[in-house]
């Protein structure tokens, strides 16, 4: 391409008619041309400077540069954990209290109702009847034990601790609770509320950490019990944000 541009400046410099375009010139048309105009190029000295290569493209697991993946076959970062996938669907009405207990990540949801709340527990109540509870097996291996004798002063007191006998397996069963406080996400809140027989109330620790701690919550943020879980009361609480969101918008701090 060197050679090309320098003679086909030569030759517009030189005022001879030019028969072509540059693009469709060819370096041995433009030498005719030059030898028509009475100009003498050496043609031993024509020699292309050698072109740089462009360095190959290393593409990720050998794909061709207009390949497209699919969305579902893309590759998850593994600095980010792949996104669950929740389905939408309704309680199931054999679900056991405790049952999730240590199968169910906290901040996963198990399900989505039909109207787009995201259930991270859900909601059992205690049966009318007298009903079987389920039971947790847990399973290990047991090295017995023995008893190790302490004297303190004129106390002497026997600890019972882990012995170093033969293993072998045995269990544990813990029997799980008669019925499950619900934990859900409604899309119009931003914190989780729990939920029991009609009783509702946003979780107390994240109202807690959105104020900055427990000493800066508002005193007219109720404190209300959902069977056994202590939460915040949610008119109180959505109250208490409407009127700080109204007074910074008085002080022309909000839009």
């Amino acid at each position: 391409m060197t050679v090309k541009s320098d003679l086909y400046n030569i030759l517009k410099d030189s005022g001879h008619p030019l028969t072509n375009t540059y693009a469709s010139y060819t370096v041995e048309e433009l030498l005719a041309d030059l030898k028509e105009a009475g100009i003498q190029v050496d043609e031993s000295q024509l020699q292309d400077e050698p072109e740089v290569e462009a360095p190959d493209l290393i593409l990720p697991d050998s794909r061709e540069p207009d390949a497209v993946t699919p969305p579902d076959q893309v590759p998850a970062s593994p600095l980010s954990p792949p996104p669950p996938s929740v389905q939408v669907k309704a309680q199931d009405p054999e679900e056991m209290p405790g049952q999730r207990l240590n199968t169910q990540p906290e901040d996963v949801p198990i399900r989505i109702d039909e109207l787009g709340r995201e259930w991270y527990q859900e909601e059992v109540r205690k049966p009318p009847y007298p009903k079987p509870r389920g039971r947790r097996v847990l399973k290990y291996m047991e090295r017995g034990t023995k008893t190790e004798t302490v004297q303190n002063g004129e106390y002497v007191e026997t600890f019972e601790v882990a012995g170093t006998g033969a293993p072998h397996p045995a269990e544990v069963k813990i029997t799980l609770p008669s019925y499950q406080v619900g934990i859900y996400r409604d899309p119009r809140f931003p914190f989780k509320i729990h939920c029991y027989s009609e009783r509702e109330g946003f979780d107390l620790f994240q109202v807690q950490e959105f104020y900055g701690g427990a000493e800066l919550v508002p005193a007219e943020c109720k404190r209300v019990y959902v069977e056994n879980d202590l939460c915040y009361d949610i008119r109180s609480v959505v109250r208490a944000i409407q009127n700080e969101h109204r007074q910074l918008q008085l002080m022309g701090k909000v839009q």
